[in-house]
């Protein structure tokens, strides 16, 4: 039953179908050379899609066919590329000849399920209305003009109903068939496209790490181990004047100890830079605290987990954070920012927004870009919504996986 009523509705969704595809074609191409087609055109891309995962729904669900598709993914952020990645999807192509095939189809299948069930429904009617037709039903070489030899129609009409519902339910599944084939596709080039993606991600991530251990390097050279060299003279310095018996040694030790208490600081704040104590001791919830704490202007933390969470879920999730704040601070120009850090079923969310300068890029700097690998890294995702004058948002989504994470 469920196919005879999309065989019956195929002919609305070609005609549906053919009507917005030639219109918005046609009126895309026409004003191309005006440049106002241009947007039309990038709309019947979204549009395509669209009806193609109607149809998919339509399919699955009257006749019972899985067609679902596997698209490219754009391989990085920008409304440039995910329309490229369209453009060059085979999978698009497949969906806008399905949709216009639709069409001369539909014609097919409304006139023969029509017929069918015309033929059908008037043989078993026929003793309620047999006396209506002048001259009798005529069924062949046989007329029914009579209540009796209308009665004798009935079973002709139940044969007829048999030999249709096969019929019919044999077309719905020719035309599934033909749906399977041109609107499912293998998951291959939605795999080919996250190899892609997770070979870059790969990439960046190692030259993050060695950028990270450059710069661990450059910030242990010339801070904590120049004032170690330093400490180390003014105590030797120190040790010579008591053994002499001078007594401004003292001055030196004094100085010798303000030294050490500077190259501490260094260290742990370089420490903090690779992993803080404050996470691997006390958690997420304090460890988002002190970060507020620190930033150079107001942050309220909404929400923070007071729970233990997976270390590479905590590290990645802390980073987040760190990254999203430093760079409020550096460039958003803002007045504050909101931090908000809550579990879910499976993941934690974290979300921190400020009301800055927006017009923030991930595919323009390092910084996002790394957070985005850190994340990927784990099986999460990581949005950024900035829009020039309104702040900036960012969004990621972490599983709670209890794979450790990479330092950074």
């Amino acid at each position: 039953m469920r196919r005879t009523l999309y065989l019956l509705l195929s002919l609305v969704l070609g005609v549906a179908w053919f009507t917005i595809l030639v219109t918005g074609l046609s009126t895309g191409i026409g004003l191309a050379i005006t440049l106002v087609g241009i947007p039309i055109l990038v709309g019947m891309l979204w549009l395509v899609r669209w009806m193609a995962q109607a149809e998919r729904a339509l399919v699955g669900a009257l006749i019972g066919v899985d067609a679902t598709a596997h698209y490219r993914r754009p391989p990085h952020p920008g409304f440039a590329a995910q329309v490229m990645t369209r453009l060059g999807d085979p999978q698009t192509w497949k969906d806008l000849v399905y949709l216009f095939v639709q069409f001369p189809l539909g014609i097919l299948w409304f006139v023969i399920a029509t017929l069918l069930l015309g033929l059908t429904f008037a043989t078993l009617l026929a003793p309620l209305y047999y006396w209506a037709v002048d001259g009798g039903i005529e069924a062949g070489l046989f007329t029914a003009d009579t209540l009796p030899e209308a009665l004798a129609l009935v079973p002709l009409g139940v044969l007829l109903g048999w030999i249709s519902w096969h019929v019919l339910d044999a077309l719905g599944r020719v035309h599934g068939a033909w749906a399977q084939l041109i609107l499912a596709s293998s998951p291959d080039p939605e795999l080919t496209a996250r190899v892609h993606e997770m070979r870059s991600s790969q990439a960046r991530i190692i030259e993050a790490a060695d950028e990270a251990r450059r710069r661990i390097e450059r910030d242990l050279h010339d801070g904590a181990q120049q004032r170690l060299v330093a400490l180390s003279l003014k105590l030797g310095m120190a040790r010579k004047r008591l053994e002499a018996g001078d007594d401004n040694a003292v001055e030196l030790v004094t100085e010798a100890h303000e030294e050490s208490k500077l190259a501490l600081a260094e260290m742990r704040d370089l420490a903090r830079g690779i992993h803080p104590a404050i996470l691997i001791e006390r958690g997420l919830g304090p460890a988002i605290e002190e970060l507020a704490t620190r930033a150079t202007l107001p942050v309220v933390v909404e929400e923070a987990p007071e729970e233990r969470l997976p270390p590479a879920t905590e590290a990645a999730a802390y980073f987040v954070v760190a990254e999203c704040l430093a760079n409020v601070s550096k460039y958003a120009q803002a007045q504050g920012a909101t931090v908000r850090a809550r579990c879910e079923v499976g993941r934690i969310v974290v979300e921190v927004v400020d009301d800055g300068v927006g017009g923030a890029d991930p595919s323009a700097g390092s910084g996002l870009r790394g957070l985005a690998d850190r994340v990927e890294a784990l099986g999460g995702t990581l949005t950024v919504h900035s829009v020039a004058g309104h702040g900036t948002a960012v969004r990621a989504e972490i599983p709670l996986v209890s794979a450790p994470a990479a330092a950074g």
